[in-house]
């Protein structure tokens, strides 16, 4: 393929890029596509000028090529405000780079020197696009998604391939002309601009659109105070939970927790110092809860939490860590101490449903309040081998359930 097709081939594919970013825009309204669509648009622009290269060094070669360093410049801030991080102004200096190639001395072949500062300026921008998107070091981005990883990935490959493409400069044959667009690595270039942009512009609207998938599935899964799981969520999860433990006879204890006298705090403080209560509560028990926990708001003050793998002793000692954690929550500016009990219903693998769980762990957080509140009462679920049935009659059958009950003071 000659270069003058190649060449109408980036502009037309940058075109459609810019568009069809500048419409996606429209509908998602994420202010990192519009910095993205810019950026084609200024790589359109750049292919515009590329036919008074022969006429215009300076407007054809050194303004044109410049432009490519800005449209990756506008492509690593749009990155940077898609992953939320921040990035230094300072980025938008290596285009001084570019403007200290006019001060070249006249008479030379300024090729070599433009061919190496282009590449290298578009290899750091690209690279340092990739380590946004894809690196793990510190806190990693929000949302991030496999659309996310998959665009951090072709900006690395971008980037890897222009570093290389400056460090073959001085090979002989690899630039020639840069106004004739002779030379293989000129070719190579402008195919490989071609696969970049059509990917580089489908991976950034799939990457947004993901995002907003997923932030409206949360929505619908998430309490909107606390940011725990709603009932419907934590149903759902801890059914799939519970069938892998019982397969596995696997222990576990599904706890039931709420405020002490959360009522008479709302009536004596107001609403407002009530959600404050249940987001402390909230943070709480996210730093004292295992990672392979489920946990969820049911409503008002009512919290539910499935631990796969917990014994009564990891019970007690769990609830203890919340309760002690609580307590200093309730000393740095709560202006009331606020205590939590607790009702944990212990339980071995076997065909228990959600629903007998949660009515033993109600009742043992009825207990806690009975026996003054601030504490966890357990009760255990026994498991099916050690039920006996009771032949007294068709209408004595027991619940399954333990009637001994520990409880952490």
């Amino acid at each position: 393929m000659d270069v003058v097709t190649m060449l109408v081939m980036s502009l037309a594919a940058a075109a459609a890029a810019a568009g069809f970013l500048a419409v996606e825009w429209r509908i998602l309204r994420n202010p990192a596509l519009l910095l993205w669509s810019a950026g084609f648009a200024t790589i359109v622009l750049g292919c515009s000028l590329s036919p008074v290269r022969a006429a215009s060094f300076l407007v054809g070669v050194w303004f044109a090529n410049g432009l490519l360093v800005v449209a990756h410049l506008l492509f690593l801030f749009g990155t940077a405000r898609f992953t939320g991080r921040r990035i230094a102004p300072l980025w938008w200096g290596l285009l001084l780079a570019w403007a200290g190639l006019l001060l070249l001395p006249a008479g030379i072949d300024p090729t070599p020197a433009f061919a190496m500062t282009n590449s290298g300026l578009v290899a750091l921008a690209a690279l340092r696009a990739a380590h946004l998107l894809l690196s793990r070091a510190g806190t990693p981005f929000p949302e991030r998604t496999a659309a996310s990883d998959a665009l951090g990935a072709v900006f690395l490959a971008h980037g890897t391939f222009y570093a290389v493409k400056a460090l073959l400069v001085p090979v002989p044959g690899a630039f020639v002309s840069l106004v004739g667009f002779k030379g293989v690595l000129i070719q190579v270039s402008l195919f490989e601009g071609i696969l970049v942009e059509m990917l580089l512009a489908l991976l950034m609207a799939a990457a947004v659109r993901r995002r907003r998938e997923e932030a409206m599935t949360a929505l619908a899964e998430r309490d909107p105070l606390t940011g725990a799981f709603n009932r419907r969520a934590f149903e759902s999860r801890a059914a799939e939970a519970l069938r892998d433990m019982a397969a596995g006879r696997q222990s576990g204890a599904l706890l039931l927790l709420d405020v002490d006298r959360f009522k008479t705090v709302n009536d004596s403080f107001g609403h407002a110092v009530g959600d404050r209560i249940l987001v402390a509560l909230t943070g709480v028990l996210e730093a004292c809860l295992p990672r392979h926990a489920i946990l969820a708001r049911l409503g008002g003050d009512e919290f539910v939490i499935l631990v796969p793998g917990l014994d009564e002793a990891a019970a007690s000692a769990l609830g203890a860590a919340i309760r002690d954690r609580m307590a200093r929550e309730s000393s740095r500016g709560l202006p009331t101490g606020a205590t939590v009990s607790l009702g944990a219903a212990l339980f071995t693998g076997g065909p228990a449903g959600l629903d007998t769980l949660m009515a033993l762990a109600d009742t043992a957080l009825y207990e806690a309040k009975a026996h003054g509140r601030d504490r966890l009462q357990a009760r255990r679920l026994e498991p099916p081998a050690e039920r006996v049935p009771d032949r007294s009659g068709p209408g004595a059958a027991k619940a399954n359930m333990s009637t001994q009950g520990g409880c952490c003071a």
